[in-house]
């Protein structure tokens, strides 16, 4: 196991190799794990012989994308990690036709900015650090669904490695039955090692920002969420919520805020009622994408 597969073009990192604690890192340290080896593959061929690689010796595989998974799946103990995120993290944006092809390993920054530097734009992710393929194969939820849909609602088209090795195209019209899987059925049907994502028309300034409240809060925060919530979301906006600890060590509500638009009074009309709780911290103005 120590050597690659004949004809593998990327780089084969075993626990020998002065770069393995780096390649085996990931964002939460909890899903570190420690591989035979991990494998940096150039291209879809590189996959394909990785995974027969594996087959042949008999050991499990994960895949690596963005490499954001806290559970650990972009991880695996004494197998081999096909890590997409050195060599596929290219996005390519087709701006005629409204497409960002994106390979497998690239992260939601890059798609971000290759799109809007053609005033457009995709549904990612909520932060723009995690990888599109662990996020669009989960589903995957962010500010523009309220518009657009899930990121899986906006995957055109896909390249998919399958088990036995095989490089297949994945859409609506070829190998459809995988394309229906890989949309909304989980990430075992294969490696995917380009998605192809629709584009929409998007404006470079949005309003956003987040708010602290104390624990005490959270009734009235409720009671104001649940008549926003009965009053039916603007499809412009989102609000993304979370409960943590604040600096102080004492739990706090923390709310995210987003509307597609500019101006700080279109972004506030229909917050006023949660930015205006007692005791609250805001940050909230009009952001541009430089």
């Amino acid at each position: 196991m120590a050597a690659p597969p004949p004809s593998f073009r990327g780089d084969w990192i075993t626990p020998d190799h002065p770069e393995y604690p780096k390649a085996i890192a990931r964002w939460a340290a909890n899903a570190e794990r420690h591989a035979t080896a991990v494998a940096f593959v150039k291209d879809a061929e590189d996959v394909s012989l990785a995974l027969k690689h594996a087959q042949v010796h008999g050991i499990p595989i994960s895949i690596r994308g963005g490499g954001h998974s806290a559970a650990g799946a972009s991880s695996v103990e004494d197998g081999i990690v096909i890590d997409l995120s050195r060599h596929l993290a290219g996005v390519r944006v087709d701006a005629e036709k409204k497409l960002v092809y994106v390979s497998g390993g690239a992260l939601w920054e890059s798609v971000d900015k290759a799109s809007i530097e053609h005033g457009l734009a995709t549904v990612a992710g909520t932060v723009n650090h995690t990888g599109v393929g662990g996020l669009t194969l989960g589903g995957g939820y962010g500010f523009l669904s309220g518009q657009h849909g899930l990121v899986l609602d906006n995957m055109v088209q896909a390249t998919l490695v399958t088990a036995d090795q095989k490089i297949r195209t994945v859409n609506s019209g070829e190998n459809a039955d995988l394309y229906w899987g890989i949309r909304g059925a989980g990430s075992n049907f294969g490696v995917v090692t380009e998605f192809v994502l629709q584009l929409h028309p998007q404006r470079r300034t949005v309003f956003a920002g987040m708010a602290m409240y104390p624990a005490a809060a959270l009734a009235q925060i409720m009671a104001v969420m649940t008549a926003w919530w009965d009053k039916g979301l603007d499809e412009r906006e989102a609000l993304f919520q979370c409960l943590t600890k604040g600096p102080d060590g004492n739990p706090v509500i923390m709310l995210t805020f987003f509307w597609n638009g500019s101006g700080r009074r279109a972004g506030r009309t229909s917050r006023n009622s949660l930015i205006s709780v007692p005791r609250s911290i805001v940050v909230a103005r009009s952001l541009t994408r430089p």
